[in-house]
Parts: C-alpha cells; structure tokens; sequence
C-alpha cells in the first residue's frame, strides 16, 4: 500500500509539472499579443525623414507645419479645470500641435503660465501623443 500510495503521488507530481509548462508559454504569448496591439497602427515613413543631418536632408524635409497663429492661443486658453480651485492666479492652455498631417499625428499639449512674471520664471508644458 505504502508503495502505491508513493507511485500515485509521483505520478501526480509529474502531471502536475507538465500541466505548468504550457501556462508559461501562453502567457508569453498573450504578453507578445499585447506588447504588438498596443505599437502604432501607423508606423513613421523611413522616406519621410532626412538621409542625412547635413544640408542635403534639410532642404528636402521640414519638420515644422508653419501655418496662421492668429488667435490660436485664446482658442486654446483654459478658465478652469474640472475640480480645479476657484480663482487661480495663472493662466493655463491645451490643445493639440500637429507634427505630421499626412499620418494624422499630433500631440497634446497642456500649458501653465507662471502667476508672476511669467516672461522669465518656469512653467510647465506637457506633451503626450505619438
């Protein structure tokens, strides 16, 4: 009896160790699933950027899309946050920069003024997209 009783827990074990190998793979998997379904639907052009950091490639590529600024900062300005305090002293901006129209890509921005002498002291700018 005692030998059985040793032969069915080996035997256990045993299956118990190969019921985890398959886990361990499939979470690699879906890790590989994850890490490809959250990279860019719309990858950069490798034509769309400069073949060298002389003269040649900036003549050919711009970076900037250069366009009327006229009133684009109060169309951008914020009066309040959502649970922001009443009477903030500052002023504060967001919206959106676009850096390549054809891809459709831009980054958002968040901008916050100093509240006094804001001409040379630091502020905050935020960028987020891609």
């Amino acid at each position: 009896m005692k030998l059985f009783s040793h032969i069915l827990l080996t035997q256990l074990l045993l299956l118990f160790s190969l019921l985890q190998l398959p886990c361990e793979a499939n979470q690699i998997d879906k890790l590989n699933e994850l890490i490809k379904s959250r990279r860019s639907k719309n990858p950069p052009r490798p034509e769309s950027w400069p073949s060298s950091y002389g003269w040649d490639g900036l003549l050919h590529f711009s970076p900037l899309d250069v366009g009327g600024h006229e009133g684009l900062k109060e169309a951008d300005k914020i009066d309040a946050m959502p649970g922001q305090p009443q009477g903030v002293d500052f002023n504060q901006y967001a919206g959106y920069v676009t850096v390549d129209r054809r891809a459709g890509r831009a980054l958002f921005y968040y901008f916050v003024e100093s509240a006094e002498d804001s001409a040379s002291k630091p502020l905050v700018l935020w960028l987020n997209g891609g």
